[in-house]
């Protein structure tokens, strides 16, 4: 099934953020300005005006934008879904926790990991549940991950293993086994091993 939603329209903000890696592309390429997207160069320096509102279209048969036919389907307001990314930030900054050490997001260390497709959805004023921080996510699964040292998986060299129920992925070499160890040693709740 495909995603039924499609970007009909995006408000972007009124002032812009430095994009550091579009400054040293238009450095490297001898550009001094280029006016028109929302990356931008002014005088050599690289522009972003990031998108404060973003305004969904819903099909709703399901799909990608099967029933909606035409050239007039993001006018179809009764299947508008509107998106403001800075009341979303500000969610996820007051009450979203990661689920795995309790830790807030903060800018730099966000909680905005999911192992999840499409989990429930929590009501507004609820964070959101299921999320972790970037390393809270690989600490979390190298403890659900088999790391026996002569395991005794379901198939040859993949699945659960009969030993500690956990499951091993395929093609899993030495190497990645060594640091999943080191992950797994990590304890449940905590982001660092002790000393």
């Amino acid at each position: 099934m495909h995603d039924p939603l499609t970007v009909a329209f995006e408000i972007r903000r009124p002032w812009p953020e430095i994009a550091d890696w579009r400054t040293k592309q238009a450095a490297r390429d001898g550009i001094r300005w280029r006016i028109g997207d929302p990356y931008m160069v002014l005088a050599g320096r690289g522009l972003y005006w990031p998108c404060m509102i973003t305004v969904w279209h819903r099909d709703p048969s399901g799909y990608d934008d099967t029933t909606c036919r035409g050239m007039r389907w993001q006018w179809h307001i009764r299947h508008w879904k509107i998106q403001v990314s800075p009341l979303q930030h500000l969610r996820r900054r007051l009450l979203t926790r990661c689920a795995w050490c309790g830790g807030p997001s903060v800018k730099g260390d966000a909680v905005n990991v999911s192992h999840q497709w499409d989990g429930p959805r929590a009501r507004w004023w609820r964070g959101e549940k299921g999320l972790f921080h970037r390393d809270c996510s690989a600490i979390e699964r190298a403890h659900s991950t088999c790391v026996c040292e002569q395991p005794v998986l379901e198939h040859d060299t993949y699945g659960q293993c009969a030993r500690c129920t956990r499951h091993r992925s395929f093609g899993a070499d030495p190497e990645r086994l060594t640091r999943v160890r080191e992950l797994a040693a990590i304890p449940r709740g905590e982001r660092k091993a002790r000393p």
